[in-house]
């Protein structure tokens, strides 16, 4: 009697811990859309043609930017209009940085996103959060020079000697030279150009003395090619090239188009 009674008793513990389980992976798959107000989310944000509605005491929390904006210089104001970024991406940003019900996590898709935004309005608390997620991802990010770039321009912004800063800077300067250089570097500073063009140009000076040190040639300094210098004066002239149409996307461009 005992035995099949805790059998039983086992199959329903079973069936009771699946059911939740499946709850919890329902409700972490759907996330707000911010569209429709509630009492205590009555603040709207604006992008292109799209509103959403959000809690303005949250973002003061997270936000200098927006302590300061909403409740000092504008404490009446019921809206406020996101300009150089799409709908998706600012939705992308709120699913990220509230709990409704659940917060979105960070990932290699959305990092750059969401850091380029909190720099931009200063949210440390997200900044930070980003911060670990590339020095743990590096790696992965890497893997798509796309979003290696992306992610080291936003990151560049935000805390530019750091040394998740210096892992990025290294992992771009080892992109092949034809593929760095069709990358947009007009929204990255200047200093971190310069550091990964110094990168790569000592990647360049390494691999040559190691093939004149195979060759027999002793330790006479290889010298470095002209194509290379005029490729990294080309990337600084590209430089200048900026343009920030209001709908354009809140994240640098990938590739420049000649």
């Amino acid at each position: 009697m005992s035995d099949n009674l805790s059998a039983r008793w086992h199959r329903l513990l079973d069936m009771t811990n699946r059911d939740a389980s499946e709850d919890v992976v329902i409700a972490r798959s759907s996330y707000d859309d911010f569209s429709q107000p509630t009492p205590w989310r009555t603040f709207e944000i604006s992008a292109g043609n799209r509103s959403f509605f959000v809690n303005a005491g949250w973002l003061a929390e997270l936000s200098p930017y927006f302590a300061e904006e909403l409740f000092v210089r504008k404490p009446n104001s019921k809206r406020y209009v996101i300009e150089q970024a799409t709908p998706e991406e600012v939705l992308e940003l709120l699913r990220c940085i509230t709990f409704c019900p659940m917060r979105k996590p960070l990932t290699v898709k959305n990092v750059s996103l969401v850091l380029t935004f909190a720099n931009r309005f200063e949210m440390r608390p997200v900044q930070a959060r980003c911060e670990n997620f590339i020095a743990l991802n590096a790696t992965t990010l890497s893997r798509d020079k796309t979003k290696l770039f992306q992610v080291t321009c936003a990151m560049s912004q935000c805390d530019p000697n750091s040394s998740t800063m210096s892992v990025l800077v290294d992992k771009l300067a080892g992109i092949k030279e034809d593929e760095l250089s069709r990358l947009h570097f007009a929204e990255m500073p200047g200093d971190v150009v310069a550091e990964v063009y110094a990168q790569k140009l000592q990647r360049t000076k390494d691999k040559k003395s190691a093939r004149y040190m195979a060759a027999g040639d002793g330790e006479d300094s290889p010298p470095v090619g002209c194509c290379f210098t005029q490729w990294a004066t080309s990337m600084l002239r590209r430089r200048h090239r900026r343009t920030h149409p209001d709908d354009q996307s809140i994240l640098p461009p990938a590739n420049i188009q000649d």
